[in-house]
């Protein structure tokens, strides 16, 4: 019996749209939650990059670039953990066959 995520792949329109929603809806939840975190002054994650950074506060263009160099880690992680179960990432060329590596 093949499970659902073998089987679940972007061979057709619906499929690769849905993929790729769900692909672009992770790494947004990731970017917004960061930029969140970094706006509460009392929290840890502020806390973290304001102790590595120089400075007494972070500023906005300090913000702005630990959002996008994060943001850039989530969606590497995110394609990557995609493509090892769903081999996503193929287009519309990905075989239906299973494949053994």
């Amino acid at each position: 019996m093949k499970s659902f995520v073998s089987t679940f792949r972007a061979t057709t329109y619906g499929r690769a749209f849905l993929l790729n929603a769900f692909v672009t809806a992770a790494i947004a939840v990731f970017a917004i939650e960061m930029r969140v975190q970094l706006t509460n002054v009392k929290g840890g994650v502020y806390s973290y990059f304001n102790d590595i950074l120089a400075g007494k506060d972070l500023s906005e263009m300090q913000i702005i670039g630990i959002v996008f160099g994060t943001t850039f880690l989530a969606a590497m992680i995110v394609y990557h953990l995609m493509y090892i179960i769903f081999h996503y990432g193929a287009g519309m060329i990905i075989s239906d066959k299973k494949y053994s590596y």
